[in-house]
């Protein structure tokens, strides 16, 4: 790194991180991989790295315990929407909410729930229309 070169600081009020509970690891991983394209990394017992390409962009772990609905609510960017919402009913899944507009020109959002009764929102920007 050169003396001009600093460390890059994570982005402040983004996301920088977030998890999927899950009850059944290998149902999910095999959903997820249709829907978005991911792939995984194990990171100990029960608990995989989400990769989107080269990155890590989150984790999801297997939780016992945890009920349909529970965890944390993410979206997920896509350039198509409603190709994103055939995959998931191809993989299983569910479209809980349909494409619903933001407002304001802020573009678009749906929510799907997983095989494994999971939430998890997706959007798309202002400009695409679909």
């Amino acid at each position: 790194m050169s003396e001009t070169t600093q460390p890059t600081a994570a982005p402040v009020n983004t996301v920088t991180w977030w998890e999927i509970p899950v009850l059944d690891l290998e149902q999910a991983q095999a959903f997820y991989t249709a829907v978005f394209g991911w792939t995984f990394t194990p990171f100990g017992e029960g608990y995989l790295g989400i990769m989107n390409g080269a990155d890590m962009v989150g984790g999801m772990f297997e939780d016992a315990t945890a009920a349909a609905g529970d965890g944390i609510r993410v979206y997920v960017n896509v350039t198509d929407l409603e190709a994103v919402l055939a995959a998931v009913e191809a993989a299983g899944g569910t479209v809980h909410t349909t494409r619903t507009e933001v407002g304001i020109d802020m573009g678009w959002w749906a929510e799907i729930v997983d095989p494994g009764g999971r939430r998890l929102g997706l959007c798309t920007g202002a400009d695409v229309q679909g």
